[in-house]
């Protein structure tokens, strides 16, 4: 487990540890003080998402979102994130996500980040 390190402090930072990693993924542990709403669930994706960055000194910025859904609302605090490293532009990230509780897809969706 390797801690995810970002500006955001509680209540905000929802991405804790990347459980697994390779090449285009990663699997995020991601807590919550209050069972999450689905805009907790999209932040903490891209949160997540910084388990793909090249540096600690690396920062992204949320740009857009693609084809949010939620499948099942959240009844635990502790969830999963997985995201995908799908696709790079210049400085420009698509990112996708599911998010899980015990093994079942509750949340899905794309996100675009900004890498500066």
């Amino acid at each position: 487990m390797t801690e995810i390190k970002l500006p955001h402090l509680a209540p905000i930072k929802f991405a804790k540890y990347t459980l697994k990693k390779d090449d285009k993924s990663a699997d995020v542990l991601i807590e919550y003080e209050q069972i999450p709403t689905l805009p907790m669930l999209v932040e903490a994706a891209a949160q997540s998402s910084a388990s793909f960055r090249v540096n600690d000194k690396e920062s992204a910025f949320l740009v857009s979102l693609k084809g949010i859904k939620l499948l099942q609302k959240p009844t635990q605090l502790k969830l999963v994130a997985h995201v995908t490293d799908e696709h790079r532009l210049d400085k420009m990230r698509y990112v996708g996500f599911e998010i899980f509780e015990d093994k079942m897809t509750i949340a899905t969706g794309t996100l675009v980040i900004a890498v500066q």
